[in-house]
């Protein structure tokens, strides 16, 4: 079965309402250095609010964006030249929402892999990598 070619995303168009819409987009192809993450989780954190609301320029982010900077997740596809991931690798880390880059807030991202670390341990579930200070 051929994946589609679009996903869900949260999508903010301007920082005066800062309110999220949902939205299909176009799902992203990973470049030859690069690894897709099928987003199971994202974390959101006061920079993520910052970002949202215009006060974190030095995020310069382009709108309309797919914020969140971090997620979890399970490898679907790796650019030719990524070695460190295979497809079905659970990882977690971070990818965009700045600088004009698709965030975590969606389903799918393509991620810088020196972003990412792999083979999370069994006994800590999703919400304690992107929350440990919270269990």
């Amino acid at each position: 079965m051929k994946p589609s070619p679009t996903m869900h995303a949260l999508i903010i168009d301007n920082f005066q309402t800062a309110t999220f819409r949902t939205a299909e987009i176009p799902r992203p192809e990973p470049t030859v250095n690069q690894v897709l993450v099928r987003i199971k989780a994202s974390g959101v954190n006061p920079l993520d609010s910052k970002i949202r609301t215009g006060k974190a320029p030095h995020a310069k982010p382009v709108l309309p964006a797919v914020l969140g900077t971090d997620l979890a997740g399970v490898v679907e596809a790796v650019g030719q030249n990524v070695t460190a991931f295979k497809v079905g690798d659970e990882v977690y880390g971070l990818t965009g929402g700045v600088g004009g880059l698709q965030g975590s807030l969606a389903e799918f991202a393509a991620v810088d892999p020196d972003l990412l670390a792999k083979n999370q341990p069994t006994s800590v579930c999703v919400k304690q990598q992107l929350y440990p200070w919270w269990f």
